[in-house]
């Protein structure tokens, strides 16, 4: 009884064993197919990141494309807007390099006048400047200077040469100066006064008509004198007389002496 109950355990246990064997080795069989499913699955999942990555870097690149193309579409604008400014700015600096030559040479003009003037009332002597209140060959009287010219010249001529040295030819406006002049003339002297524009209308150089009531102008109009009948026509300019109080008609083209006249530098 005893070893029939031992038996049965035994047998039980075989039969357990088999069943665990049996179960194990279906397993084992079973296996490959079953590694192959989890390694399928495993591989579907490992996929989505290089998905995911993909779709990322062609984001990237048409990101990319688009700001390298609004870049370019700024850049050009911002190059032509600056080919603008330059140009303007070329244009503007070539108008203030003319405007500043234009004024250089004016301020050089007006320099060497200055300078022209300051030599011809305070020449160096001695290495220094003595200054006079005219230039110096020149004579005053009151607030004026006188230059007598020494040779002969046509009236515009003349006139030329008193404008060169600061002056002009004179106007003369009260019987003193007349008489001043009188005296320091030994020829006739052309004086700033003439009717070229219109024929018996004298006017002296500053504007002012001839006034007749003028006692030291003698008759009051400048004389007919020593002209003749050729001369007559084109005695458009006036002379003043030596020693006396009176002007004569003149065609302007002959060649006499002149009276310059300009401001004394002291009264």
């Amino acid at each position: 009884m005893a070893l029939q109950n031992s038996e049965g355990i035994y047998t039980g246990l075989a039969f357990q064993n088999q069943d665990v064997y049996s179960t194990v080795g279906q397993t084992s069989h079973n296996s490959p197919g079953a590694q192959h499913t989890v390694t399928t699955e495993k591989s579907g999942q490992s996929s989505h990141p290089y998905r995911l990555a993909g779709v990322c870097l062609g984001l990237l690149c048409a990101l990319s494309l688009t700001v390298a193309i609004v870049l370019g579409v700024l850049l050009g604008s911002c190059s032509k807007e600056f080919r603008a400014i330059d140009s303007n700015w070329s244009n503007e600096k070539r108008k203030n390099e003319e405007d500043l030559d234009e004024k250089t040479t004016t301020f050089m003009g007006l320099l060497a006048k200055k300078f022209n003037f300051l030599d011809h009332y305070c020449p160096f002597i001695s290495l220094k400047r003595v200054c006079r209140p005219c230039p110096w060959g020149w004579e005053q009287s009151h607030s004026k200077c006188y230059y007598f010219s020494t040779g002969t010249k046509s009236w515009d001529d003349s006139r030329n040469d008193c404008i060169k040295q600061g002056a002009d030819l004179v106007v003369i406006d009260s019987e003193e100066e007349q008489e001043f002049i009188s005296k320091h003339t030994k020829h006739p002297s052309w004086i700033g006064l003439s009717d070229s524009g219109t024929e018996g209308g004298w006017l002296w150089l500053d504007g002012t008509p001839l006034q007749n009531d003028k006692k030291f102008s003698g008759s009051g109009e400048p004389d007919y004198y020593e002209l003749s009948y050729e001369e007559y026509e084109y005695s458009d300019c006036a002379v003043t007389l030596p020693g006396l109080n009176k002007w004569a008609n003149k065609t302007c083209y002959s060649f006499q002496m002149s009276v310059c006249e300009t401001e004394a530098l002291l009264p």
